[in-house]
């Protein structure tokens, strides 16, 4: 199990790396552009596509439904989050959602594949995590669903391919409504799996648990809405991560209004 792993993720990471190297060279290179010929309205393209991609993809797609299973949808709520999952450049559905899994189940013990305080803040950070085993059985039980196996196994396909024909379309969608949306995420992802297991960067904590997690203002900007993560950690089957009056949770409202179906 541990060798078909390995087999596994050697590659997916080289993928992976080749992915977020093109996308952050073509965000430097188009903020860079936009600020030297004054071209503003696409860096505002690409702050939309980035909350979108964001609140989203991340929040509402890859963690809350895919990862935790934390509310149900319809069938077109699922499209609509499935599709969505691919605009953040940060893996399928079962790729992310396995390691997000994996991390639940160890949270800031040395086995947790990005503990800041064990791998340090900046290989937590860019994802130069160690090579982790993790059962098989966390990736089967995102699998179960044909479509969720159909895109892992053609994600990087499916995400190049668009990039493709963005570019033949306007290159400026490529490097605004792509990468930098890319980024920002990748970013915002990172910022929830540093900062909030961090004591001493103005956490603070509304339940006691197993690990060290903290709500974070500071990771809640940074990855727009996700801070409240002690919250999360103490139910994490909950769509809700905001608990008191100022925890803001904008993903919540819109599972709430748009996404939620009620159990039959």
């Amino acid at each position: 199990m541990g060798l078909l792993k390995r087999v596994r993720a050697a590659p997916l990471k080289i993928k992976f790396r080749v992915l977020h190297v093109i996308a952050h060279s073509l965000a430097l290179f188009g903020i860079a552009w936009a600020f030297a010929t004054h071209n503003f309205v696409w860096l505002a393209v690409a702050f939309t596509c980035f909350l979108y991609a964001g609140i989203f993809g991340v929040n509402i797609s890859l963690h809350r439904y895919f990862s935790h299973n934390s509310f149900r949808t319809g069938k077109f709520g699922y499209w609509v989050l499935l599709i969505s999952s691919v605009m953040p450049l940060l893996g399928s559905p079962a790729a992310w959602g396995s390691i997000h899994r994996f991390h639940h189940a160890h949270s800031d013990t040395d086995v947790d594949p990005h503990n800041p305080k064990t791998v340090g803040f900046f290989r937590s950070w860019f994802t130069a995590w160690p090579q982790t085993e993790m059962p098989l059985s966390i990736y089967r039980s995102l699998v179960r669903d044909r479509r969720v196996y159909f895109l892992d196994r053609h994600y990087f396909t499916i995400v190049f391919a668009a990039a493709v024909i963005l570019t033949l379309i306007d290159w400026r969608l490529t490097v605004f409504a792509w990468a930098i949306p890319g980024v920002g995420c990748f970013h915002g992802a990172a910022a929830i799996a540093t900062i909030p297991h961090i004591e001493g960067l103005g956490g603070y904590r509304n339940h006691e648990s197993n690990d060290h997690s903290f709500n974070s203002p500071l990771a809640w900007v940074l990855s727009l809405g996700e801070g409240w993560h002690n919250n999360h950690h103490h139910r994490p089957g909950n769509y809700r991560h905001g608990e008191m009056w100022w925890e803001v949770d904008p993903s919540a409202f819109i599972i709430q209004h748009v996404f939620m179906k009620e159990k039959e």
